[in-house]
């Protein structure tokens, strides 16, 4: 079994601490995913996992041994980093059968190994070039081959993608889930992009300045958010995030926002605690924030008006920036007959979809 266990571990430069007690259980053949801004601590943690950074305290697991004090090469892991890191004298195979040749393995079986991550990867008509005859999409699978062949119990990413252009990282993405579904590995994988980890993840944890946010499942973080953080970097555009005050109206709670809007708090876990002047931080995806013909879809008093800023069309949908008093959001709308920036147009709020934050605790509260 391939579970990685991490407990309480402490990471610490110094007086500096960067990594606070994390606590993670990573089930055999699971796909998770280290999210988070530059400097959160998810690199350092998966260097911890490989061997390659000393822990301060706490305790590492890769499936019944206790790694702490294990050397990087006897803990049974691959990595592939963000750089290829491929000698550029040797030719794809001798890249890839190098670990094997290192570990002194039998000729025979390094042909069998490297042959059959070859066919894995889509690379058996190029394992006689050299990295500098490959396109970069094209020595990433070869610096993943090479951590194929070494049949290890963990693979470890670190930011594999990140120097590929847009197009190429949707691609290798798509080679990355079908790369997991063949070998059956467990795979810790960090990046910053959190596209990355909504389509590869089967669990995400979502990390900033060395604590965890929240761990869930894509769908279970993008549809409830733990807290701000969360809320705000997850969701590409991102939550409209929008300072309000409940008021209570013939005993339901409502929702004062910017621009006189005044809409209803529909009934939910924690509306109980929505007490009369309570400060508030409402959170809206642009997907719930729409005008055209998906107002017809909601009630009445769930609408309102707002200033059309910009208008950013995308083809199958179009960005609305909305003007509402003094704050700017962002809404969708998909049908061509679009409002025009300066338009004081008509815009509808899903509030089935309505996320309240504590603007102190920055909890979710509802």
């Amino acid at each position: 079994m391939a579970q990685v266990s991490i407990r309480n571990v402490v990471k610490r430069y110094g007086s500096v601490q960067v990594v606070h007690g994390l606590d993670l259980e990573v089930q055999h053949n699971e796909f998770v995913v280290l999210v988070g801004p530059s400097g959160c601590g998810k690199s350092t943690m998966l260097r911890m996992i490989a061997g390659l950074e000393d822990i301060t305290s706490g305790e590492i697991r890769i499936g019944d041994r206790v790694v702490n004090n294990v050397e990087p090469k006897h803990r049974n892991i691959a990595m592939v980093f963000q750089n290829y890191a491929l000698y550029p004298h040797m030719t794809v195979a001798r890249n890839i059968a190098f670990g094997l040749r290192a570990a002194k393995l039998p000729k025979a079986e390094q042909e069998q190994r490297v042959r059959e991550a070859a066919r894995i990867l889509g690379l058996e008509e190029l394992l006689e070039r050299r990295p500098a005859e490959l396109s970069g999409g094209q020595r990433q699978r070869v610096a993943m081959g090479r951590a194929i062949v070494r049949d290890p119990q963990v693979f470890l990413f670190d930011e594999p993608l990140s120097n590929l252009d847009a197009k190429l990282r949707s691609s290798m993405r798509v080679e990355i889930k079908k790369l997991h579904q063949k070998v059956q590995t467990t795979v810790i994988y960090v990046t910053h992009d959190q596209v990355e980890a909504m389509t590869l993840a089967d669990r995400i944890v979502i990390m900033r300045d060395g604590v965890i946010q929240q761990i869930g499942t894509p769908l279970e973080v993008f549809r409830q958010p733990a807290n701000l953080f969360v809320a705000g970097f997850i969701g590409s555009p991102e939550m409209n995030l929008i300072e309000a005050t409940i008021r209570h109206k013939d005993g339901q709670p409502r929702l004062e926002m910017p621009g006189g809007i005044d809409v209803p708090v529909p009934p939910r876990n924690g509306s109980g605690a929505l007490a009369d002047g309570r400060r508030v931080t409402a959170g809206l995806r642009p997907e719930h924030v729409v005008a055209g013909e998906a107002l017809a879809a909601l009630p009445e008093d769930w609408r309102a008006r707002a200033t059309v800023g910009v208008v950013e069309p995308l083809g199958s949908e179009s960005l609305l920036m909305l003007d509402i008093g003094d704050r700017e959001i962002t809404g969708k709308a998909v049908d061509s007959n679009l409002p025009a920036p300066g338009d004081r147009a008509a815009i509808g709020f899903n509030l089935a979809h309505l996320h309240l934050f504590d603007p102190e605790s920055e909890q979710a509260i509802y």
